[in-house]
């Protein structure tokens, strides 16, 4: 009766979509712990309770991406969204798999046990009240959302833990995350929008084709803004603000990054820049791949495939498009990586191979990739200002998808 009042619908989804994401989670985090209480308790057959958790993280993120496809019109809060949902996919994946070895260890003689309490011991500045911890006392719903809000992506029975939490640092922190993310917006409007606009009068006056002339005139434009705007992200998340977090969680393990930027080979960079994703990946997939009988470089190609797909569909969702462009570069890193080791063994000690990174990745991929995607979203797109949503314009399309053009 009071929407007939006021207009107001109490339909969540349409309404509030990021808000019923971000709860939606929760729901998924309480399963995964109910689910792991009941294992613990051998109220659940084994295969039963690691095929419940499989279905809550995969249904997790299908649910986050099914709401940013459908509810959410803007790529920012949608790309926040789904990032959301790919970052609570892969904990309550390290959450079942690191428990159910926990649960595995527990079975076994004493010596485990031992061997156990030595891991442990390894881990400094551990509260007291994680000393003795033993599976299943870590299975409780305040153990799940630590881990879900702290800074890593890799479940363990126990975290370091800093003595206090530092009201300066936070406030250090918070400080500097402001003056970075304002000079961000500054290089968005100041450099970037502008280009983008022009590029978009070049293609109108070009008849919608894109040419090499207009493409390299404008990824020379914005490959210097491109790399500051890249730093400052960088810095921004993996310096700022997860350092923020883990202050305020007292999260005593902060190496999220080693110095990528020495880098003389494209694998470096991959293993350095992002140590969270880099320690899932291995942890949750090279490392299983190699126990199945998978040489190296196969579980490497694996890798690189899976990180593919996830970016794609972490940049393609939030714009309502399907683009290989994402995809492609993760996987051009693939002959990226063996010439850099070949140049690495060819020319030890030499910079050649930090050169070739830095200019595959700030003067080639991203600036392109930022043009590919402009392109495809403002321009190849039909505006319908009725109900805000896009449809592929079909004489500009030359391979359709799932009722998406591909590839313009």
């Amino acid at each position: 009766i009071s929407s007939q009042f006021t207009g107001f619908s109490f339909d969540t989804w349409e309404q509030f979509p990021f808000v019923s994401g971000l709860l939606a989670t929760q729901w998924f985090l309480l399963f995964a712990f109910l689910t792991e209480f009941l294992l613990a308790k051998r109220g659940l057959y084994e295969p039963v309770g690691m095929m419940l958790h499989q279905i809550n993280a995969h249904t997790l993120f299908a649910v986050c991406i099914w709401i940013v496809w459908n509810f959410i019109d803007g790529p920012a809060i949608g790309g926040t969204l789904i990032l959301t949902g790919a970052i609570t996919w892969m904990k309550l994946i390290s959450y079942a798999l690191a428990n159910q070895d926990y649960r595995t260890m527990k079975k076994r003689q004493k010596k485990d046990h031992d061997s156990f309490q030595a891991t442990l011991a390894i881990i400094d500045n551990l509260d007291e009240k994680d000393f003795d911890i033993e599976y299943p006392s870590n299975v409780t719903i305040t153990n799940l959302w630590y881990f879900w809000l702290a800074p890593t992506l890799t479940y363990q029975i126990a975290f370091p833990k800093t003595p206090r939490v530092r009201p300066l640092r936070v406030v250090g922190i918070l400080i500097r995350m402001i003056m970075v993310f304002s000079l961000f917006i500054f290089l968005v409007y100041q450099i970037v929008a502008p280009n983008l606009d022009n590029l978009l009068k070049d293609l109108e006056a070009a008849g919608g084709r894109y040419t090499y002339s207009i493409l390299a005139d404008y990824w020379l434009k914005l490959t210097i803004t491109n790399t500051y705007m890249w730093l400052l992200v960088f810095y921004f998340y993996f310096h700022l603000y997860l350092n923020l977090f883990a202050e305020l969680l007292r999260f005593g393990d902060r190496v999220f990054y080693k110095d990528w930027w020495n880098s003389t080979e494209v694998s470096a960079y991959w293993r350095l820049w992002n140590l969270p994703v880099h320690y899932w990946l291995v942890r949750h997939l090279y490392f299983p791949c190699v126990r199945h009988n998978f040489s190296k470089t196969a579980a490497t190609f694996v890798v690189f495939l899976f990180s593919a797909v996830m970016h794609e569909v972490i940049i393609s969702i939030p714009f309502h498009m399907l683009r290989p462009w994402s995809f492609l570069g993760m996987m051009g890193q693939l002959p990226l990586v063996m010439v850099t080791k070949f140049l690495y063994r060819k020319f030890p000690g030499s910079s050649v191979g930090n050169i070739l990174f830095w200019v595959s990745f700030c003067v080639v991929g991203q600036p392109m990739a930022i043009l590919l995607y402009t392109i495809d979203y403002n321009y190849g797109k039909m505006h319908d200002p009725v109900d805000l949503t896009f449809q592929d314009s079909p004489e500009m399309c030359t391979f359709k998808f799932w009722e998406s053009c591909l590839i313009r």
